[in-house]
């Protein structure tokens, strides 16, 4: 087909255009050329069609619909004539053209892409696949679908999941470590832990600026990318480099609340063998409640290049920084019965000008109205309502519903410099390979505080509780290698790889000995307000010990002696009591950072190292109907100890002080030689999965799949940091005379109580933890691709997940634990917890079914609809409980058989049982609205658990998440301005302004909007 001489791949593709376009506009006016002939052209038309797209697609694997088709063939069917054509045309191109370079099996090609319809997966099999073969159910989210959803974070994506559900606290929660997810978010009932970005895991700050789509596989992903959860992996995909001409965009935003943002979009093909792509953001918006905000900017330039004619070298370099500060309202009006614990408390009504907790707590109110009741199954949260209430300064009761529970000055900030290196190599017909390098340096802080009202309303604890650092610097090597052969009309792809990360796990904590500092709160010079200071000297008996020279002017920020707060009677206040005595109705909200402008001297550090190893195989038979695929993965994780910077740079603890304490003593370098020790270590984990896939007709097909997942669980069953205990020992022994009891049994020796916490399992390592998916299901595509829809039916298990025992951490189960008896005051042990006991013997099923159907029977209407039920999200055993019906369960008290009752009957926490959603765009095609389009989408949920506790009690009328139905509803027009295309949006989310919550109690956004206006040149 092809006589073009041989030209460089960019004045090839041009040739190409040139070709198609000329014989287009031939066979439309051809009238009179016989039909045979016309036939004949559009066949030569489509052929080159096709192989222009291979040769375009062989510098954008990751292309996008509207990148690599034209706007001729969005609407072709995916099983007709013309694709069989173009199909066959693409295998003649590629086994007899040397220029033009087979697909990367890594590629996420698009060639039925269109809108929000995504049909291949690079997440699914870690190799590009077509959704409809897939063993699993996946689901893609479009850019164009984030975009106009308003997707902004990782709970948004899970807004429009099914069988997920988000957590409207997640912002606010620390990161942990690589194996904690953050906040409480599910999936299939499980949290999510695999979040990726281009198939390697990122710790923290997943930016959608940069993202061409979002890929969910759903259940275990562990063979393909590691230890996780049996929920599932949520993969980033990013915008890459285009050697396609395509407009710069410019984006700019206003939202409500004085929000504002902008992207910047640009890509340049500098030369046939580099592509370049920028694109940048900014943001700085305020949220619905008083001192929230969110800003934000980012940077991700990247680089394309192809070195050789052949293409058959790819390296793609990629730089992502992220700098992000956020306050997001973290709690909000719970209480059930506060006009009761109001006149409760009213016989000791708070002292003014306290720094004093009230002596009746909430929850010592609750707790003797169970016992005044008899009724243990009482909750104490049965309603939220947004905002708080409490006297103003007339003295009139108010809801201030934009109150911020969140203290003022509370933040999180993250911050991320991320470089990867990708290489594609495709040396053989038969070989493809890729390697990849990472360097994470994620940067997480956060100055934490809860704002919470005493039993009157009128007095306020303005938290400050800590401060902390989590730190990440990681380096990850990656490589894949894919073999492809056939025998005897099978297709055999055999994937193979090994990965390396090594990293530096930091942990920074406040030092509760330097902070709270109050010595820059108003009144900290002042005698009355901070009783014993005394000019020119440290301190008082408010700021005991912290250093406070006097004021001497605002330039050092230190406060004058007549600088004090004042409370609605005129009285001025301690200094800890501007915090702890807030009065929201007179009083200017104090900022709790101010509380800690102290570095911190401690950083906790640790450097594991993961490896792994990998086989992975798929077939395709019988002409492409059966697509079969099976995989292991085995996994290794090393911990080389603690690297412990106690006061850097003057003490930096090398990860082996502990096998010379005399060089470096404990109390001096500030470590634990014990927890050193213990914290060395390999470990290995393996998973497993098995599926197939079935045509059973051109357009429908079934699978089954079969999949295991594994976390590791680290550390003992006694939690002890082994020799620790020897010293707790022999303080029982000491406080005895030689002797004590302990469980019935008379103790003489550090040796024998070693022993018998031997026997009891203290020093056993727990077992990791595991999780399994059974799935069964129908895909079907429609012949001319207008519909694609994905049933399954599923069962998931989690099984060992670590847990604390709390009844045997008790001192009762465990009598070296808060003990006031075994060992005299101010010794080891005394009154402390020595023993954390733990288990891993737990299982959590979840059983159900879900759906997704993508519509579209127009070009112009598209339709994204899923449903989810679970009808089973239940702890199946759990060892730290006792089983209604059990022995221990009948022996127990009244209150403990009612904590069991709710834990068993109740569902796991934030798992709805019905959800279901759906959201669509209609595009006016012709008349004054031509080119515009409306778009609304529609979220249900049923209700979901809080927690299993008697406070939050869902057998009993305990407040639920959930139970909503959100609407939201978008509205675009395209404009031409002095010759530049100009497309104008506006999105109404939660447009009846429904209150409602996602899997906690903190309610999410009421009604917003975002004007958009897109610039493209």
């Amino acid at each position: 087909m092809n006589t073009t001489p041989a030209l460089s791949p960019i004045r090839r593709h041009l040739s190409l255009v040139a070709r198609i376009a000329l014989l287009s506009a031939f066979v439309a006016t051809a009238h009179a050329t016989p039909e045979e002939e016309l036939q004949k052209m559009r066949a030569e038309i489509e052929a080159l069609r096709a192989e222009n797209a291979a040769l375009k697609s062989r510098y954008e694997p990751g292309a996008t619909s509207s990148q690599t088709t034209s706007a001729s063939t969005e609407a072709t069917p995916a099983r007709s004539s013309a694709s069989k054509v173009a199909s066959t045309a693409r295998t003649e191109t590629t086994s007899t053209d040397p220029e033009t370079l087979s697909l990367s099996v890594f590629s996420v090609t698009g060639a039925r892409d269109n809108g929000y319809l995504k049909t291949n997966s690079a997440t699914a099999t870690r190799v590009g696949m077509e959704i409809q073969k897939v063993p699993f159910n996946v689901s893609v989210l479009s850019s164009e679908f984030l975009e106009d959803t308003n997707t902004r974070s990782l709970m948004d994506v899970l807004r429009y999941t099914s069988s997920a559900s988000g957590d409207t606290r997640f912002a606010m929660r620390r990161p942990g470590n690589e194996a904690t997810p953050q906040g409480g978010f599910t999936m299939r009932g499980f949290p999510v832990n695999t979040l990726m970005r281009n198939s390697i895991f990122r710790y923290i700050s997943y930016n959608l600026d940069n993202v061409e789509r979002v890929e969910i596989v759903k259940g275990p992903a562990a063979v393909f990318f590691g230890q996780g959860y049996p929920g599932g992996v949520i993969n980033y995909i990013t915008k890459q480099p285009s050697f396609t001409e395509i407009p710069s965009t410019f984006r700019y935003s206003l939202s409500d609340h004085n929000g504002q943002k902008l992207v910047a979009d640009v890509n340049k093909v500098l030369s046939d063998k580099v592509a370049l792509r920028m694109i940048g953001a900014w943001e700085d918006a305020e949220g619905e409640r008083r001192f929230e905000f969110r800003k934000n900017y980012n940077l991700t330039p990247s680089v394309t290049i192809v070195p050789f004619e052949s293409g058959k070298l790819r390296v793609n370099l990629d730089f992502e920084f992220v700098k992000e500060s956020f306050n997001m309202n973290d709690y909000d009006w719970i209480f059930s019965d506060f006009a009761g614990w109001k006149a409760a408390a009213a016989g000791g009504a708070i002292q003014a000008n306290s720094v004093n907790t009230p002596s009746l707590a909430y929850a010592t109110y609750i707790n003797n109205k169970r016992i005044a009741t008899g009724n243990f199954a009482l909750p104490a949260y049965t309603s939220v309502e947004r905002g708080a209430y409490y006297t103003d300064a007339s003295g009139k009761f108010i809801h201030d519903e934009e109150f911020n529970y969140t203290s003022r000055g509370a933040k999180t900030t993250n911050e991320v410099k991320n470089f990867t290196a990708t290489v594609d190599l495709a040396p053989t017909t038969w070989l493809d390979a890729r390697y990849v390098f990472q360097r994470d340096n994620s940067r997480f802080n956060s100055i934490e505080g809860i704002t919470t009202p005493y039993a009157d309303g009128i007095h306020w604890n303005v938290g400050a509780s800590a401060t902390s650092g989590y730190y990440r610097f990681a380096d990850t090597h990656q490589l894949d290698l894919v073999f492809k052969a056939k025998t005897k009309g099978i297709d055999h792809k055999f994937l193979t790889g090994y990965s390396w990360s090594q990293w530096t796990q930091n942990y920074l904590a406040n030092d509760i000995r330097l902070t709270p500092f109050y010595g820059f709160v108003p009144g900290s010079t002042n005698p009355i307000a901070n009783p014993g200071y005394v000019a020119g000297t440290t301190g008082g008996t408010q700021v005991a010990g912290n250093l406070v020279g006097e004021g001497r002017g605002h330039d050092t920020g230190i406060p004058t002696v007549n600088q004090v707060i004042r409370d609605r009677n005129g009285s001025i206040k301690l200094v800890k009591a501007v915090y702890s005595d807030w009065d929201p109705g007179f009083e200017e909200t104090p900022p709790i950072d101010k509380l800690f402008p102290i570095s911190r001297v401690w950083l906790d550090g640790y450097k594991p190292t993961v490896e792994a190893a990998y086989l992975n195989y798929q077939a395709s038979m019988f002409e492409d109907r059966l697509n079969v695929i099976g995989g292991f993965r085995r996994q290794w994780r090393e911990e080389k100890g603690q690297y412990l910077e106690s006061n850097y740079p003057w003490f930096v603890v090398p990860n082996d002080a502990y096998l010379n304490p005399s060089a470096y003593p404990e109390d001096v370098w500030g470590y634990s030689g014990n927890y050193a020790r213990t914290n060395v270590y390999r470990r290995k984990g393996d998973s497993w999965m098995g599926g197939a896939s079935f045509a059973i007709t051109p357009t429908i097909n079934i699978y089954a799949s079969v999949s295991k997942t594994f976390q590791f669980n680290l550390g003992n069953v006694g939690g002890v940091f082994t020799g620790n205990e020897l010293a707790v020992f022999q303080s029982a022994l000491s406080n005895g005379g030689g002797s004590f009891q302990y469980l019935g049994q008379t103790v003489t020796s550090v040796e024998q109580a070693r022993k018998i916490m031997e026997d009891r399992g203290a020093y056993r390592n727990i077992k990791d933890e595991s999780g399994m998916n059974w799935e069964v299901g129908a895909k079907i595509t429609s012949a001319d691709s207008k519909i694609v829809g994905t049933l399954s039916l599923f069962r998931a298990e989690r099984k060992d997940q670590r847990l604390d025992d709390a009844a045997k951490q008790s001192n009762i189960e465990e009598p070296f634990n808060f003990s006031t008896t075994l060992f005299a005051p101010g010794t080891i042990g005394y009154n402390t917890r020595n023993f954390r006991w733990r288990t891993a013997d737990l299982l959590n099923r979840i059983e159900g079914t879900e759906a997704e159907v993508i519509w579209s029977p127009r070009s112009n209407l598209q339709l994204v609809t899923n449903a989810s039920w679970l009808w089973t999200a239940k702890t199946v055993y759990d060892r730290t409980r006792a089983a209604p019906g059990s022995a221990a369960y009948n022996a127990s008290s009244a209150a403990a058989k009612v904590a069991s009752d709710i834990y068993y009957n109740a569902r796991i926490e934030n798992v709805p049982e019905y959800k279901f959603t759906v959201f669509g765009k209609y595009t006016f095609t012709d008349g004054v609205l031509r080119r515009g389009s409306v778009g609304g989408g529609a979220r249900y949920s049923s209700e979901t658990v809080v927690s299993r506790t008697v406070d939050w009690n869902p057998l009993a009328g305990g407040y639920q998440a959930g139970d909503y139905v959100v609407f939201d509803a978008t509205f675009s027009y395209p404009w031409k301005v002095l010759g530049f295309n100009l497309t104008s949006s506006l999105g109404i989310y939660n447009v009846t302004d429904e209150q409602y919550s996602e899997g906690s109690f903190v309610l999410s956004p009421g009604r917003n909007w975002m004007l958009t206006n897109t610039l493209q040149f």
